[in-house]
């Protein structure tokens, strides 16, 4: 029996934090959208993300990068109050910021040339001796030689924030096909000029007039007619591993980092401790290499995570494009067809102003947010991805 054809507006592969982002954005503006995820929604790297909105605790110069990222970061506020009143969830949205420690004669190094340049470029940032740090939070390691202090570097909690977006999404309209794969992209037209007109899936074939690739480490198996890869770039998964532990008072409240790693305190009176980077494939095990590495970075920088419980241990597979920054805007060859993928370690953080520049690009044609250093266009010298 042939499978129905089912129509929208709209079809967005990967249902990640930017896919359903997208999809509320869209819906709010009355178009019928559909969300193929291959499997349940929000359960890949946006949910095993640490929820981190660290631009410049991350940053190591002024490019489209960091200003995007910045633009993203000052939306959250608003997009926090808006996803409440819109889903009935906190994404616990808190602002107490990050203190970046230098532990070792390396570290100060680092730290000094970060401070250098962005005190002289006018950023929002504190250069703290160990006792004004230990005043903030007395269980940092007494090693510390001195911090840097990021206040409007904050945190979400990642989990929540993949929920309030689905529920979201859902309540303008937006419709989900979890456990579906996309097979193969439809389009039509002859010479060197096609568009989209939808998506075949194990669901069966779902017809669009625009088709967005969201779907994260998994966004290079899509392929056209006849097996063609869409682009010429490959986005490939970067295993990350995660820790969470008990964290009863006194506890943690800034997000704690170094060069080697980070802790991230919740509401849920736990901690997440990260992270591993990993060139792994698309293989998500928990290793006892990188927990070992975890919990060391760790305890370097609060000691006393020796004595605390862990209740989860977990692995994500970051989608990192070629040269790190996401893929943003229309493919340069098929009509209707849009990237917003390769996000790296950054999709948490670049949700909101994504799903601003993705709907601006469809409702409108065009876009408040200058796309044009993200675009798939960058990789047109690039030998086709296989």
């Amino acid at each position: 029996m042939a499978q129905a054809i089912t129509q929208t507006d709209v079809a967005i592969i990967g249902g990640g934090v930017i896919g359903c982002a997208i999809a509320w954005r869209l819906g709010q503006a009355g178009l019928r959208v559909m969300v193929i995820e291959r499997g349940r929604v929000g359960r890949e790297a946006s949910h095993a993300a640490g929820g981190m909105l660290a631009p410049l605790a991350e940053a190591d110069r002024v490019d489209d990068f960091f200003k995007l990222s910045v633009a993203s970061r000052a939306l959250y506020a608003d997009f926090s109050r808006e996803l409440r009143e819109a889903a009935g969830v906190d994404i616990e949205y808190r602002t107490e910021g990050t203190l970046y420690l230098a532990l070792t004669e390396e570290d100060e190094e680092e730290l000094d040339c970060r401070w250098q340049w962005q005190h002289a470029a006018g950023m929002n940032v504190k250069r703290l001796n160990a006792a004004c740090v230990h005043k903030l939070e007395p269980l940092i390691t007494p090693k510390l030689r001195w911090a840097l202090k990021f206040p409007d570097d904050h945190q979400v909690d990642n989990r929540r924030l993949t929920v309030a977006l689905a529920a979201a999404a859902q309540a303008v309209g937006a419709e989900f096909w979890a456990g579906t794969e996309a097979r193969r992209v439809l389009t039509e037209g002859s010479g060197g000029r096609q568009r989209i007109v939808g998506v075949d899936t194990t669901r069966g074939e779902l017809r669009a007039r625009c088709l967005i690739i969201a779907a994260g480490s998994w966004s290079s198996w899509l392929t056209a007619d006849e097996g063609r890869p869409l682009a010429n770039f490959k986005v490939e998964p970067v295993r990350g591993q995660m820790i969470a532990l008990e964290m009863p008072a006194p506890s943690v409240r800034h997000v704690i980092y170094s060069r080697r790693g980070y802790l991230i305190p919740r509401l849920g009176g736990f901690m997440i401790a990260g992270s591993t980077t990993e060139h792994a494939g698309y293989d998500q095990s928990v290793t006892a290499g990188g927990a070992a590495s975890i919990i060391e970075h760790a305890l370097e920088m609060v000691p006393g995570v020796g004595e605390l419980a862990i209740t989860e241990i977990w692995a994500g597979l970051r989608p990192c494009a070629p040269d790190g920054w996401p893929v943003l805007g229309p493919d340069a060859h098929i009509d209707g067809l849009i990237y917003a993928t390769g996000h790296y370690r950054n999709g948490i953080l670049l949700a909101p102003i994504t799903a601003q520049a993705i709907s601006e690009l469809i409702i409108k044609g065009e876009s408040s947010i200058d796309l044009t250093p993200f675009s798939v266009t960058r990789f047109a010298n690039r030998p086709a991805a296989g």
